[in-house]
């Protein structure tokens, strides 16, 4: 039986490391640490640290070994990996409800696009399951970061970098600051809305890809922080 993961804790736990490694200054090739003394410290299971691990990886931020002397380390960084720096004043409560959601609104149509056009056999499994974990969670208050985790699951897909990047930075954002207001009532439509991003890519449909998208970019704050 495969191991649930916690999103939200290993959101927590890639933002803490990312942290880490820029305040540190470490270079490529730093040891981060191997996993079990990771697990230890942020008090989480496997699966959990590798889903925080993968995030690290996806945005280029971290390498994994394995074997005798493997464990984590800090990877050669591409210049567009760079952009997560940047985006880290994010975390200090410079950007709004509204702005990341216009921003991920802009990007969405190109993420899944993407997706629907490069996703392996492994991302599809993946992104099915985040669809089952979405609908069992809908009516409970794990949906908002149900929904996120099926987004930015898409948006890993990308082989844009810049793109990948982005999204999954402004994700991370507003799982990690648990901000108000993020997602629209959770009503039916709003569910069939999600699940045909994820059908979209398991059937490599671009014209419901742009359907949904299309029933995506309507208001999606229902209430605004005051």
């Amino acid at each position: 039986m495969p191991q649930i993961t916690n999103t939200a804790a290993a959101v927590q736990v890639a933002r803490a490391l990312e942290d880490e490694i820029v305040s540190e200054g470490w270079s490529a090739g730093h040891f981060v640490g191997r996993r079990q003394e990771l697990m230890a410290r942020f008090g989480v299971a496997p699966a959990t640290l590798s889903e925080a691990i993968q995030l690290l990886r996806a945005r280029g931020i971290v390498d994994a070994k394995p074997g005798p002397g493997g464990g984590i380390f800090v990877a050669t960084r591409s210049p567009f990996t760079h952009l997560s720096d940047q985006l880290l004043q994010l975390r200090e409560g410079k950007a709004t409800v509204e702005n990341c959601l216009r921003v991920l609104d802009a990007l969405d149509g190109s993420v899944l696009h993407d997706a629907v056009e490069n996703a392996s056999d492994e991302d599809i499994a993946d992104i099915s399951a985040c669809a089952e974990t979405l609908k069992a969670a809908w009516d409970s208050a794990e949906a908002p970061t149900a929904i996120w985790a099926l987004h930015a699951r898409i948006a890993r897909v990308s082989p844009n970098e810049l793109l990948r990047s982005l999204y999954t930075n402004l994700v991370d954002y507003i799982i990690a600051a648990r901000l108000e207001g993020v997602t629209a009532p959770t009503t039916q439509a709003r569910l069939r809305t999600h699940l045909d991003f994820a059908e979209a890519v398991m059937k490599r449909d671009h014209e419901l890809a742009e359907s949904a998208i299309s029933r995506h970019r309507r208001p999606a704050v229902a209430a605004r922080p005051s």
